[in-house]
């Protein structure tokens, strides 16, 4: 090999060590940001460095650049951290301006009206279900509403959803490091049980709230897709929901997610799911309308 070529592929090496290092320290940024929006409550450095696991030493040098470009803050007087302005300012922006999210309204008002109940479309935030936009039913009996509201996944038809998808590294990390508190006395908090529950949604496609985060409310979920199946949100039905209509209003949701999609799809507004979101369900219906197998 000669000289030039030697200098060549020695840049090429470098280039590419760069731009993995490059990719790593946003990876890290986005799991700290993430951790610090599924909380209610600011975090110390140890706190993050444990539910992001990775080292305290780590953790401070990437806060240390996320606070001086105005994505986190820090408390002067307890310098524990929190999201800052800037991160809540593109958030709020795109509350209005994301298609999704405009485009979904539509569907919710059309859910909310057919079903009487609450309509709502929701992402996953860590472990937390966070509801991003909300159609109140005829027969509503919730406070309210309040985007951005963090909801514990586990024991939300649309969080469970959600964690269905989720890798099995991420599962695992969800029942050793976030844990499983009860909120009413159906709330699952057994690993294996949710183990069972995350399987039962895999294969049906949708998921069931049986009073488990409320005692008089019960929530069904059904993902809406991208194009390779996987879940951009989740659409919600909340409400005193009558577990004799649970199968019209699943079919009903179906149809409604499915023509979500189909019409983001086609505006070019469909988003690819999030890198890490898991893989499709056997039992969810495609943007094509056929359950995928």
């Amino acid at each position: 090999m000669s000289a030039e070529s030697e200098a060549s592929a020695r840049l090429a090496v470098e280039k590419n060590g760069r731009d993995a290092g490059g990719v790593r320290a946003v990876t890290r940024s986005t799991r700290i940001i993430t951790a610090l929006a599924e909380h209610p409550y600011p975090l110390g450095i140890v706190e993050l460095a444990t539910f992001v696991q990775l080292s305290p030493a780590s953790v401070h040098r990437i806060l240390s650049t996320l606070v001086s470009v105005g994505w986190v803050e820090q408390n002067s007087r307890t310098a524990k951290y929190r999201l800052g302005m800037r991160a809540i300012g593109v958030g709020s922006v795109g509350l209005v301006t994301n298609p999704v999210l405009h485009d979904g309204r539509m569907y919710l008002a059309r859910l909310a009206e057919w079903s009487g109940h609450d309509a709502v479309l929701s992402t996953l935030i860590g472990v937390k279900t966070v509801q991003l936009t909300r159609v109140a039913g005829p027969h509503t009996e919730m406070i309210e509403f309040e985007a951005g509201h963090p909801q514990p996944a586990h024991a939300m038809a649309d969080g469970k959803l959600l964690l269905a998808y989720l890798p099995e590294t991420e599962a695992r990390y969800f029942y050793e490091v976030a844990g499983m508190r009860q909120y009413t006395p159906n709330t699952i908090t057994d690993p294996a049980r949710m183990e069972q529950e995350l399987a039962r949604i895999r294969e049906q496609g949708y998921a069931v709230d049986n009073s488990e985060r409320f005692d008089h409310g019960r929530g069904l979920a059904v993902p809406v897709l991208d194009v390779d199946g996987r879940p951009i949100a989740a659409m919600l039905s909340l409400g005193r929901i009558d577990p004799s209509q649970d199968s019209d209003i699943v079919q009903q949701m179906f149809t409604l997610a499915r023509e979500m999609s189909e019409r983001l799809s086609a505006s070019g507004d469909l988003p690819p799911a999030a890198a890490g979101d898991g893989v499709s369900l056997p039992g969810a219906i495609s943007t094509s309308g056929e359950r995928s197998v």
